[in-house]
């Protein structure tokens, strides 16, 4: 909670030897529970984003992640405050632009570009718990680009899950945010199941063994990974456990979630690739003179596409 600060400023009147009192206020008290609606905590929702913020700078966990995600905000030209937005559910939104000319199909920039989205039906506590989690996504996950090789299922089913900046991270931040602000929740939580009995504090390993359990889904999982030929035994820690760590985006344990993201991410790659393949066809019977170079663009591309995308399309 803040404190209403009152700054009295008086100002003196030699001859009359009298005083004059102005009374300003520089901020005020918000009263809310943590279990309020959190967008109504403030007249308005960037107010009431800006509480959560304040809450968060409270949080020896939750300043450590505001100032790398500030920093990420900064190499984007931004503030951080400007790419976090309020929605319908809580999530890190990755937009990855590609950017060539039609004329020159094979020539390609491509440009990530992330920010953040809080639930606005959450609770005070578990919108500032949802913040720092998708904030360690924003500023620690390690960036990908589908339409380049290597990209592959078992390597993103591993940095999804357990790689800098997953899902395995976000909790332990969000656990020990937990702790640090709203520590009498905390038995209402799952962090007692990534906590290091001998230490008392959160344990990655702990946390990778628990998100790695998959209950009645593990031959889903299992089934899915021949699929895409990746053996079983590259996961060695899944079992089918019961799953306490379930993916809001697909209502699945998140490895079998990341293998549906990694189809859906494959799909929408191999469709743009084929377009990208039709223009420089048509460049190629366009452009006699330059054809060599674009042929053989076009030859590594197709191929790579052939390779890559027979199961997607």
């Amino acid at each position: 909670m803040r404190w209403l600060l009152v700054f009295l400023f008086s100002c003196s009147f030699v001859q009359a030897k009298m005083f004059k009192r102005q009374i300003q206020t520089i901020d005020v008290e918000r009263k809310y529970n943590y279990s309020d609606r959190w967008v109504k905590i403030a007249k308005t929702e960037k107010e009431a984003m800006a509480e959560l913020f304040r809450l968060l700078e409270r949080s020896e966990t939750g300043r450590k992640v505001l100032k790398l995600s500030r920093k990420k905000a900064s190499s984007y030209g931004k503030t951080l405050e400007e790419l976090v937005e309020v929605g319908e559910g809580s999530l890190t939104d990755t937009t990855l632009v590609r950017k060539f000319s039609p004329s020159n199909p094979h020539a390609i920039e491509y440009e990530s570009r992330s920010k953040v989205i809080i639930n606005r039906n959450n609770s005070v506590k578990n919108a500032v718990l949802d913040l720092v989690h998708e904030l360690t996504h924003f500023s620690m996950r390690e960036p990908f680009n589908p339409y380049q090789a290597p990209f592959g299922l078992e390597d993103f089913i591993v940095s999804t899950v357990e790689g800098r900046g997953g899902e395995v991270e976000a909790y332990l931040v969000e656990c020990k945010v937990l702790i640090e602000l709203f520590k009498k929740y905390q038995n209402q939580s799952n962090c007692h199941r990534v906590m290091d009995p001998s230490t008392g504090r959160v344990s990655k390993g702990r946390g990778v063994f628990e998100f790695y359990q998959l209950g009645q889904y593990l031959g889903s999982f299992k089934n899915s990974l021949k699929k895409h030929s990746v053996q079983p035994q590259k996961f060695s820690s899944s079992s089918g456990n019961t799953a306490h760590f379930i993916s809001s985006a697909y209502g699945l344990p998140y490895p079998l979630a990341a293998i549906y993201e990694y189809e859906s991410i494959m799909e929408r790659v191999c469709v743009n690739d084929s377009k990208r393949l039709a223009l420089m066809k048509q460049n190629l019977s366009r452009s006699p003179a330059s054809a060599s170079g674009l042929s053989s663009a076009y030859r590594d591309l197709a191929g790579l596409h052939t390779r890559r995308c027979e199961e997607f399309l």
